[in-house]
């Protein structure tokens, strides 16, 4: 891999040195480093381009500096363009990332030397009454408008009613998302490399609610009941879109998958295990 994509989480890493370090450390093994505008200017670099999707679309491989958040939006560019992401964790968790920063050159090193893994995560995907197409890796999550209300939720899958949810809202997660907001909602955990959802209620209203597990060949579609009711619907903790009263929202497995590079030998109950005992101590 010769030409490497690079973002960072300013955030994280607000003076710019380990992304500067690592830069520096992929040109010095012949990479291309390609960047945006704004961080190609910030490091020095005559090789950046106009936006993270030119990135992708130039890039064999992207480099992700951050936390699992970094991570995610990064995972919708580059999923459009079959690219792999390989993450080093400047944050605190950290579960899609294949490397912790201290462990950085010598995991780009693996990677260089063609020494890595690819997993393929589902994601999930939606299109809204503008007809635009929307993905995300973690979860699909629909809450009121004004968060103290209560929301009525009818939910079908593969048309076939489920029930009417009320609560605060209500989760569809993949695999990989099954670990986060879903994690905390009291969802299941699925295996990243299965093909599932996870479809969680939040603070629910009736006693019986419990999560469901479905297959990812399973379409979900949801409506908000009450003709003034209005929901808003995140994707990866993005705010993406509104769903007023009797408006039909559908949600599938999506066509586009996430490439995750891993340089290590530990399982994803390793992981899961070693960033849950992590937390807790946090």
């Amino acid at each position: 891999m010769k030409k490497i994509g690079l973002i960072t989480n300013y955030e994280r890493d607000s003076g710019l040195e380990y992304t500067k370090e690592t830069a520096d450390f992929l040109i010095s093994k012949g990479c291309t480093v390609l960047t945006d505008q704004r961080l190609g200017k910030r490091l020095g670099l005559d090789t950046c381009l106009r936006s993270y999707m030119q990135v992708c679309g130039e890039a064999e491989m992207l480099v992700v500096l951050g936390g699992d958040g970094t991570i995610l939006s990064a995972a919708r560019h580059a999923a459009l363009y079959d690219l792999p992401i390989f993450g080093i964790n400047l944050g605190s968790l950290g579960y899609l990332a294949g490397a912790e920063r201290s462990e950085g050159r010598a995991a780009i090193e693996k990677v260089l030397r063609g020494e890595y893994a690819v997993e393929k995560r589902m994601m999930l995907q939606t299109v809204g009454s503008d007809k635009r197409l929307r993905i995300g890796l973690n979860d699909i999550y629909i809450r009121n408008k004004e968060s103290a209300h209560m929301l009525k939720i009818n939910i079908w899958v593969n048309d076939y009613y489920i029930d009417t949810y009320r609560g605060d809202g209500i989760i569809i997660a993949s695999p990989t998302g099954s670990t986060a907001y879903n994690l905390s909602a009291g969802g299941p955990v699925l295996k990243p490399d299965t093909q599932l959802m996870a479809i969680t209620q939040i603070c629910p209203h009736n006693l019986y609610a419990r999560p469901l597990v479905i297959s990812g060949d399973d379409e979900v579609s949801i409506a908000i009941e009450g003709d003034g009711a209005l929901a808003v619907v995140f994707i990866d903790g993005v705010l993406s879109l509104e769903i007023g009263g009797g408006e039909r929202l559908s949600i599938k497995k999506s066509d586009y998958c996430t490439k995750l590079i891993k340089t290590t030998a530990l399982g994803f109950y390793d992981i899961l295990r070693s960033k849950i005992a992590l937390q807790q101590r946090g």
